[in-house]
């Protein structure tokens, strides 16, 4: 089981962001739209669909989606899988949820915790530390993470 790259990640993201992004764009398109044809409440309520929607769409492939099978769409495209460090296994909706509110931390950070992948040994986030949580290649593995060389998946004592 190999741990994926930070790029292969950032791809993943990228098609997820643009992926829910175009209900944004509708909302901001279509409430100018019904403002100008209709009136300022018709423009609020379109606005309002289409945030609901955006979200659904988020919530569903961020959390549902990736919880239950271990993947995003982005993830499943750039091939993929978000796994629990201890099983092997898709993590579950409520902690996909979890995951996904604990990278304001990442933010928090200064966006930090986003690049930390880049030189961490299980090239985890802060959010993935939190929830215990791997990204790695290929299919679902099912099988507990350990990390090349280390017992347990534990790095060894320095000596």
């Amino acid at each position: 089981m190999t741990t994926a790259g930070w790029l292969k990640r950032f791809m993943a993201w990228l098609i997820d962001m643009h992926v829910s992004m175009v209900f944004l764009v509708l909302a901001y398109l279509g409430s100018g739209w019904a403002y100008d044809t209709f009136d300022a409440t018709a423009a609020l309520w379109l606005s309002i669909v289409f945030y609901v929607i955006w979200y659904a769409v988020g919530f569903y492939n961020r959390c549902i989606y990736m919880g239950l099978y271990g993947h995003s769409w982005g993830r499943h495209l750039v091939g993929m899988n978000l796994v629990d460090e201890r099983t092997g296994k898709p993590i579950g909706i409520l902690r996909a949820f979890m995951r996904e509110n604990s990278h304001f931390l990442d933010w928090g950070m200064l966006g930090m915790g986003f690049l930390l992948p880049v030189w961490d040994p299980k090239r985890q986030t802060v959010a993935d530390k939190i929830v215990h949580t791997v990204t790695v290649e290929g299919p679902v593995p099912g099988a507990p993470f350990v990390l090349a060389g280390a017992a347990g998946g534990r790095r060894p004592a320095a000596a």
